[in-house]
């Protein structure tokens, strides 16, 4: 007979819209007669004072000629390094697997592959690589014997988990820790709850098979944690928000040069009398030109900051000032 696991998640597309309330097990069943197994249990900074704006004006109030769709354009190109996972690599286990989608089924549970080699992502939930808890399934063994999960429970912190896309893509994961539950009681919003970290998290049966039950009585579940890249000085320096350059004063204007790359809103123009406390005295909106008028010039002190379309903005520019 085929052998099927479930991960029972009734209700889920309610628990997802509800911030997860439900619980999280039921029966990943095991229709054979061969006794289970027992599992193993584990267990630059500035020195000035930047003072900005004092209200939370929104972006596309306080620069001009932006609007939603524009910044959420934005932010989502930032967000977005997801990708669809279609393989896996753990090498400590010698895992090397095809990724299938796997979603919920009619009556409300988490299938994973009928293939006991391959491993199901459950693709209504988070994509690898972006924020949040992605989750993998697969089985721990079957009638013939291990599965693609069986030595799931001797990976140790550090390990490393690899899922790729049909380009090629990948992104690499380490193992944080590891935790065993009773089939019907874990913690269903540290699997599948949202999260600002990006995280994956594999699943699999563990601890006796109980024929009572149909299904072994503990699911195992390993936490891992994106793995960024590192990166050079130079792509660090890059990445990082770009003050505009060439503050200068020529009689009652301050001018600045743009900062050109993706994703500018604007600038914001500090003003200080005593050349240490800076109070926020104008936006400038990144289409308009690059350059504050102030009458009362003489004996203050500017700098310029570039605002971008997320909100993030940058360090102070070198200050000037006109005696």
């Amino acid at each position: 007979m085929k052998w099927k696991i479930y991960f029972t998640v009734v209700g889920f597309v309610a628990l997802l819209l509800a911030a997860y309330s439900t619980d999280v097990f039921a029966n990943w069943t095991n229709d054979t007669d061969d006794e289970g197994l027992e599992r193993g249990q584990l267990s630059s900074e500035s020195d000035q004072n930047l003072k900005p704006p004092e209200e939370d004006v929104p972006l596309d109030e306080e620069f001009t000629l932006l609007n939603d769709q524009q910044i959420e354009k934005f932010q989502q190109s930032k967000q977005d390094e997801g990708i669809t996972p279609t393989h896996i690599k753990i090498p400590s286990i010698d895992v090397d697997a095809p990724i299938e989608q796997v979603g919920i089924l009619d009556n409300g549970q988490m299938g994973v592959p009928e293939n006991i080699d391959n491993v199901g992502w459950f693709e209504p939930g988070t994509k690898p690589g972006d924020p949040g808890n992605s989750v993998l399934a697969g089985h721990v063994d079957s009638k013939s014997g291990p599965a693609v999960f069986f030595y799931l429970d001797q990976l140790e912190e550090g390990d490393e988990i690899i899922v790729s896309n049909d380009n090629g893509d990948e992104r690499t994961y380490t193992v944080q820790h590891m935790e065993s539950y009773p089939y019907a009681d874990a913690p269903i919003q540290d699997i599948f709850g949202p999260s600002d970290e990006k995280k994956l998290n594999l699943i699999t049966c563990t601890g006796t098979f109980n024929r009572d039950q149909g299904t072994h009585e503990e699911r195992l579940v390993v936490y891992t944690e994106l793995e960024e890249p590192a990166e050079s000085d130079e792509l660090d320096a890059a990445s990082e928000p770009t003050p505009p350059d060439h503050i200068a004063i020529s009689g009652s204007f301050i001018t600045w040069h743009a900062v050109r790359v993706e994703g500018v809103a604007g600038y914001r123009v500090y003003k200080s009398d005593d050349g240490e406390n800076f109070d926020h005295v104008e936006s400038i909106s990144a289409h308009e030109r690059k350059s504050f008028t102030d009458e009362e010039a003489a004996g203050h002190t500017y700098y310029v900051t570039t605002v971008y379309l997320d909100g993030t903005e940058s360090e102070p520019s070198e200050s000037v000032s006109k005696e």
